[in-house]
């Protein structure tokens, strides 16, 4: 065997290292778990507020697909979850043509509100007001839109009349 001509503090020496190390390994396994566990309660949050937010919330990628959005925005559009509206609208998109989004790029542009027509699961195209927008890193752009109240008020006074 190879450890017969090591003396027995050697041997000491390198049990206690080997040791060492493995509380080491354990001290960093814990703190990475509780590094996971804290990034998980803070996406918990996020999506928390989110989904809790008044209006709908979208990041898009520059060509108008959806990356994220939440929940008021799902619905908004008639999709039961986030993830079946980026299911679907990943390939039929979300915008009501293609104009819409050279509408959408002024808007991000000029900063002011304005009514596009969105795409919804069911193929209709409902007129939304896009509220705020803005553009974030690597390309995408942040959208909250909302019902537009004076579009749908014009078509309840266009049909009582």
């Amino acid at each position: 065997m190879r450890d017969q001509h090591r003396t027995r503090s050697d041997l000491s020496v390198e049990v206690t290292a080997l040791r060492k190390q493995v509380a080491d390994l354990k001290e960093a396994m814990l703190a990475r778990r509780r590094v996971e566990d804290a990034l998980r309660h803070a996406e918990e949050q996020l999506r928390t507020l989110a989904d809790s937010a008044p209006i709908g919330l979208c990041l898009l990628h520059a060509d108008g697909t959806p990356v994220v959005a939440n929940r008021p925005f799902a619905r908004l559009l008639g999709y039961d979850s986030p993830a079946e509206l980026q299911r679907i609208a990943s390939t039929f998109g979300i915008f009501g043509g293609p104009a819409e989004l050279d509408r959408l790029r002024c808007t991000l542009q000029s900063g002011s509100p304005a009514t596009l027509l969105f795409r919804r699961k069911d193929g209709q195209r409902e007129a939304l007001e896009v509220v705020g927008a803005g553009w974030a890193e690597a390309g995408l752009n942040v959208v909250a839109v909302r019902r537009d109240d004076s579009a749908a008020l014009s078509r309840v006074t266009t049909r009582s009349a």
